[in-house]
C-alpha cells in the first residue's frame, strides 16, 4: 500500500459474463484476509491522534481524487443499462437492514441498496467529504457496500472489513488510494480496537504503516 500504482477496472470485480446483475447470486470470489491486531492498534492510535482535517495541500488533493474516482465507480455501478445496473436509495431509516446477511442477500436479489443518508447523523459529519443526501460521502459508502460486501460476501466483522478494504483499494490509484485507506481501513481499525465509532477525519496516515497492514497474509 503505497498510495501510487494503477487501478483495476471496475469490471474486474465481476465473474463471467454480466456477473452481478440484479438477482444474480455472487459467491465469495477472493480469500478472506486476517487483520493483524497489533498493526490495527497502531493504525487506530494514529487516526485518533490526528487532527480532524489535515491542513496540507496533499490531503486536499487526495480527497479530491477520492471523490472523483468514487463518482466514476458509482456511475458505472448504477448505470441502468450498464454492466451492473444497481439502484441506490437514500433513506432516513437508521438501520435499513437488520443484519449484514440481510443486506447482502437483499441487494443480490433485487439490485437495490438502501443507504442511511450520512446527514441523518448531524453530530458525525465528514470534514472532507460533502454529506448531503446522495453526495460524495454517501456515494463512497454505497460503492463500499456493493464492491466490498455485496459482490464478495464479506461480512462486517473486522476481517471482513479488512478484506473489503484490500479488494476495494485496488480500484483506486494515486492519492485516492491513500485517502481510501483512511476511510476504509483506519476508521474500522478504531472500531475493532475500541468498540466505538470514531469521528470522521480527513487525514492521510503514514504509508509505511499502511504497507505493514496490507502485506498481512491471509489465513
Amino acid at each position: 500500500m503505497n498510495g501510487i500504482g494503477s487501478a483495476r477496472p471496475l469490471r474486474a470485480i465481476g465473474q463471467g459474463r454480466r456477473a452481478g446483475r440484479p438477482g444474480t447470486a455472487t459467491h465469495l470470489d477472493a480469500p478472506l484476509r486476517r487483520v493483524d491486531p497489533d498493526v490495527a492498534r497502531d493504525i487506530a492510535r494514529r487516526f485518533l491522534d490526528a487532527p480532524a482535517l489535515g491542513g496540507e495541500r496533499l490531503v486536499s488533493a487526495a480527497y479530491r481524487e477520492l471523490r472523483v474516482q468514487t463518482d466514476r465507480q458509482f456511475a458505472e455501478l448504477t448505470e441502468p443499462d450498464g454492466l451492473f445496473g444497481y439502484t441506490v436509495v437514500w433513506t432516513k431509516l437508521p438501520d435499513p437492514y437488520s443484519t449484514e446477511t440481510e443486506l447482502i442477500e437483499a441487494v443480490r436479489a433485487t439490485g437495490v441498496l438502501e443507504i442511511t443518508a450520512a446527514r441523518a447523523d448531524r453530530d458525525r459529519l465528514h470534514p472532507a467529504l460533502d454529506c448531503a443526501a446522495g453526495g460524495p460521502y454517501d456515494r463512497l459508502r454505497a460503492v463500499h457496500d456493493i464492491v466490498g460486501h455485496v459482490r464478495t460476501g464479506y461480512g462486517f466483522d473486522r476481517d471482513g472489513e479488512y478484506s473489503a478494504w484490500l479488494r476495494q483499494s485496488k480500484l483506486y490509484h494515486g492519492l485516492a488510494r491513500w485517502a481510501a485507506a483512511t476511510e476504509l481501513h483506519a476508521e474500522h481499525s478504531v472500531v475493532w480496537t475500541t468498540g466505538q465509532f470514531p469521528e470522521h477525519k480527513g487525514v492521510l496516515l503514514p504509508r509505511r504503516l499502511l504497507r505493514r497492514s496490507s502485506s498481512r497474509r491471509g489465513a
